[in-house]
């Protein structure tokens, strides 16, 4: 599922005024608490720029690395310090004791691990280069060198020798070698190093360009990387994991269809069982935990801790799921796409929080609490939506969360207080996290703020080959009416309980005015004339969107008058949710739309909406100002493209050069100078041109700017 990536660079100051009344009226320390987080936000944002200086020599020294290891394909160690640090220089806490940790300690850029249940690729590496260890965690070039060999070693060990000019592809087996996940070779801790080769190589498939990180987007073909089996696997929705058969196979795609915000919590799942019933959030992933690292004991559900993995996504999922971890969360959230896995089951108890087990449910977040850049839009989002499902459905009350600033060292909060941070728990005083950064204001804007009510939306024709029962709900057993045999119409869709007969069910609930009995109630999908098990569609085969993410307000209104469901956009995949500087976005099944008061809400998709989240979306090139339209046909491919302008910048795309913003003087100068009609589309990137000008290269020109000559064309 795709979703929004955006830098977090103002999610505490857009909530600063909601956030923090509750607060205010509670303990008296409001202003204070508003004061210190607008502070922590200058503080952050002066961090960020920081980072970005830091990572200014990294590219030099990865090509160097290149350089020396000339086997290795270009961008495969920038994607793997992305995935594993977020291009930040790891330096874990010497003093900090190893059982202390969520995983164990990784060290540099690379994020390379020493030891304590994962291989010592320190030592390995340093032995590699021939310098110490202490040079190998300390020197971010060293780092990036120690993994290079690390990487090039595992190609030759892969039975093969890799050519930088062979493909990206060619590199799965290396990686899933190199990725340190300690020893073992089999179905389990295989997958668990697939797992972070699939990453790897979908961070080089998206790219990425934010905060001085730069990975050009490049062509990945996945059925060439994994096996076909395997990679069914590494794309399954849910997997069951048997350790003592060391097997991994999916669990059919029905078994993790998304169940409504609000819910009934579903039947709970015998102890070993996995399956559509072991999932008690359906967004999530079910990947389990080795039962070793939790408690089959009860758990009280009246909390929800927030961590950060101090590490990578895949690395933490990978040390859950290792029998000497001793250690474990109920979800792991990932930092790139917001994508949720599950590990153990709520009712049980992970092994996340010290004496405070019995009653919490731990969320682990992808990442490193002193990271300023760590907390994206997508993650935050994706924690919000998990959050806002546990109050939902178990004892949590989300008016109850953390609204003040974050730390970044322990400082214990009130127990009325049921959504916080690791750090802010008694008997935790080695911990911190979330950290400084975690955008707590924000955050309880998104699990208490609620929707708006739907906008005006359209009704769908179904025929029914019998008459159906109706009930007040999709869960309810109390007939309340019944609609005739024919054709109606209906508003959504939900999750309930299954309908069955024979070989042929349904677990989708229409919403719709029954024949006898009241409005707004709910036959079973089981009664439709046409499709399948487990289908809700039109009579014209469109999907019936869900009752839950309905479109509403300003974006509803652009939804439904581009056609809805029928539309390119598809059906709605996530509710609303807050944008970054003021404004809205929905998520759609290809594309998403953008709203904020000053440019009102447009359609973004395909390509340009990919480079878009991969530059920094709306924080670095605001808001769109129009739909994608075509562009003018390209004087050296002969191709018709498209262009989509933004507040900061003008995308241009066509098949032969892919997806490129151009803004600034440069956008000016190929306004006035025929634009791609008679310049051509661009082919990259703007970049740096000698000591403080840039350059951009179009298909017939490239335009460069100084500040001395302004913009000319060579």
């Amino acid at each position: 599922m795709n979703k929004l990536m955006l830098p977090a660079a103002a999610l505490l100051l857009a909530a600063a005024g909601t956030g923090y009344a509750g607060l205010a009226h509670a303990d008296g320390q409001g202003s204070s608490l508003r004061a210190e987080a607008k502070a922590q936000d200058l503080e952050r944002r002066e961090a960020l720029a920081r980072q970005a200086r830091e990572r200014a020599a990294y590219p030099e020294y990865f090509a160097r690395a290149y350089e020396r290891y000339d086997t290795l394909p270009r961008g495969v160690l920038e994607a793997i310090a992305f995935a594993e640090t977020n291009w930040t220089h790891a330096q874990p806490d010497p003093h900090e004791k190893s059982g202390h940790r969520h995983m164990p300690a990784s060290y540099g850029v690379m994020g390379l691990y020493r030891g304590e249940g994962f291989a010592n690729q320190v030592a390995e590496g340093a032995k590699l280069l021939g310098v110490s260890e202490r040079l190998v965690m300390s020197d971010p070039e060293t780092n990036i060198l120690a993994a290079a060999a690390l990487l090039a070693r595992a190609a030759k060990q892969d039975g093969h020798q890799v050519r930088a000019d062979g493909g990206v592809e060619a590199m799965a087996g290396a990686l899933a070698r190199y990725a340190g996940y300690g020893p073992g070779d089999g179905n389990i801790q295989g997958f668990a190093r697939q797992s972070f080769a699939y990453e790897v190589l979908q961070t080089l498939s998206r790219g990425v360009e934010a905060d001085g990180v730069r990975i050009p987007a490049m062509p990945v073909e996945m059925a060439r990387a994994f096996p076909r089996e395997r990679l069914a696997l590494l794309g399954a929705p849910a997997l069951r994991m048997d350790h003592g058969a060391d097997t991994v196979t999916a669990i059919d795609e029905a078994a993790a269809a998304p169940a409504p915000l609000a819910a009934a919590p579903r039947a709970v799942a015998k102890a070993g069982d996995v399956g559509r019933a072991a999932l008690d959030f359906g967004e999530a992933i079910w990947n389990p935990a080795h039962s070793s690292n939790y408690s089959t004991a009860g758990n009280g559900r009246s909390a929800v801790i927030m961590h950060t993995i101090e590490g990578s996504y895949a690395g933490g999922i990978s040390w859950f799921q290792n029998p000497a971890a001793n250690v474990s969360a109920h979800y792991v959230v990932r930092r790139s796409d917001g994508q949720i896995t599950q590990m153990v089951r709520e009712h049980h108890q992970a092994w996340h929080a010290a004496y405070h087990n019995h009653y919490t449910i731990g969320i682990e977040h992808d990442g490193r609490a002193g990271d300023a850049g760590n907390w994206t839009s997508a993650m935050v989002n994706a924690s919000a939506r998990l959050t806002r499902s546990i109050c939902a459905r178990q004892p949590v009350n989300c008016a109850s969360a953390w609204k003040g600033p974050g730390y970044d060292y322990w400082h214990v909060v009130p127990d009325s207080v049921r959504i916080k941070g690791h750090g802010m728990l008694t008997s935790n005083q080695n911990r911190y996290d979330p950290g400084r950064y975690f955008p707590w204001a924000n955050f309880y804007t998104l699990i208490n703020g609620g929707s708006p009510p739907p906008a005006t939306a359209p009704t769908y024709w179904v025929d029914t080959h019998a008459a159906a029962p109706g009930f007040p709900s999709p869960t309810s057993t109390a007939q309340s009416g019944t609609l005739n045999r024919g054709t109606h119409y209906v508003y959504c869709k939900a999750w309930g309980r299954e309908i069955r007969s024979g070989t042929a069910f349904n677990r989708w609930w229409l919403k719709t005015d029954l024949d006898v009995g009241p409005a707004g109630q709910y036959v079973s999908a089981y009664y439709l004339s046409r499709w399948g098990n487990d289908e809700a569609r039109d009579n014209d085969g469109y999907d019936i969107p869900r009752c839950d993410l309905l479109p509403y307000g300003k974006i509803g209104e652009k939804y439904y008058a581009m056609g809805g469901v029928r539309s390119h956009l598809g059906v709605p995949e996530l509710a609303e949710a807050a944008a970054q500087l003021g404004g809205r976005f929905q998520q759609f099944r290809n594309g998403m739309i953008l709203w904020h008061a000053d440019t009102g809400a447009f359609a973004v998709h395909g390509r340009i909406l990919d480079r878009y989240r991969a530059t920094g979306s709306e924080t670095r090139w605001g808001f769109a100002l129009m739909d994608e339209l075509d562009a003018a046909v390209s004087p050296v491919s002969g191709q018709r493209g498209r262009f989509q302008y933004f507040e900061d910048g003008l995308f241009l795309w066509t098949a032969a050069t892919g997806a490129h913003p151009v803004h600034g003087a440069i956008l000016a100068h190929f306004e006035n100078n025929g634009r791609e009609a008679a310049l051509g589309y661009p082919k990259a990137a703007e970049q740096a041109h000698g000591s403080n000008g840039r350059k951009q290269s179009f298909e017939r020109k490239t335009l460069y700017w100084t500040p001395e000559r302004g913009v000319w064309a060579e």
